[in-house]
């Protein structure tokens, strides 16, 4: 299994990055990573301010990947560090209004728990909030969510899921941090459980493309999508999974969208992003042949 160090990461996706690692379809690849801060706020310094905030670790050059193609990445395995931390921040997400204090609340992690305070524990749920290529235009930070993958926050994006991911550029330029331990659907306070990791995956070219980023978890399919407005965002969604259930079940745009309101979800990943990031999702036995194969 080839292996990236954490010192290894980029704050902005884009085909001008240099591949700190050459890959291949099939191989499996450990990436460590820091937290979004860039593992600088610490109980000794918790009032430090970062000058640069989600650091993803990579690119990866994967030789097999052309432009059109689908990077299929399997997420194996995220094995946290000893502590996270969240914060409040004025002026900053759903609660803008009337938080007014700027605070850094460390969580120590342990048997599967974070100890939010003495008598009050949550459980992990680790998720990897980015994960893209580069773009196919300029280069976007990496807090940003877009086509390309980015800061898209999405809770379904775990062990066990595998995300599809459109290339832009020869080699696909994968690069993936910004880990939570836990993470509530929309992120409303800006903050998750923040957390260094490293997260093991499995990367395979697929000689088709997805257009853009779409996650299988478990039983159900996402397409996901990031725009100004969560109205938007939805939409595009909307208009993403009727174009594929038409092409997978051969249903007309009236047939698929009826299908979708008996079975599709719409759900907030993340609203405090410069573009709010959304899933829309059905059922996966939807997307599998009749020897129950995805296809």
């Amino acid at each position: 299994m080839k292996k990236i160090a954490k010192d290894q990461v980029i704050y902005a996706m884009s085909s001008e990055n240099k591949p700190v690692l050459k890959a291949h379809s099939g191989d499996r690849i450990c990436f460590e990573t820091r937290d979004c801060y860039g593992d600088e706020i610490t109980p000794q310094d918790p009032d430090r301010r970062p000058l640069q905030i989600n650091p993803a670790t990579g690119p990866v050059f994967v030789e097999e990947a052309q432009v059109g193609d689908t990077l299929k990445v399997t997420i194996e395995k995220i094995t946290l560090q000893d502590q996270a931390l969240v914060g409040s921040y004025p002026k900053s997400g759903m609660m803008a209004d009337w938080i007014e204090r700027r605070m850094i609340h460390f969580l120590p992690v342990q048997e599967n728990q974070l100890e939010f305070q003495k008598d009050l524990v949550v459980k992990t749920a680790p998720m990897i909030g980015v994960i893209g290529v580069a773009p196919e235009a300029e280069s976007v930070a990496c807090r940003k969510p877009g086509v390309h993958g980015g800061n898209m926050d999405c809770r379904k994006i775990r062990e066990g899921s595998v995300v599809y991911l459109p290339v832009f550029h020869p080699g696909a330029l994968l690069a993936l941090g910004d880990v939570h331990a836990a993470m509530g659907d929309g992120e409303v306070m800006g903050s998750g459980a923040e957390i260094a990791a490293n997260v093991t995956v499995q990367i395979e070219v697929i000689k088709e493309t997805c257009g853009e980023p779409w996650v299988v978890d478990r039983d159900r399919v996402y397409v996901i999508t990031s725009a100004e407005t969560m109205e938007e965002a939805l939409k595009q969604g909307c208009y993403k999974m009727n174009q594929r259930l038409q092409k997978q079940l051969g249903l007309s745009p009236e047939m698929a969208g009826m299908l979708m309101s008996l079975e599709g979800n719409s759900e907030i990943c993340q609203v405090v992003n410069p573009f709010v990031t959304l899933r829309f999702g059905m059922p996966l036995v939807r997307f599998l042949s009749k020897e129950g194969k995805r296809s």
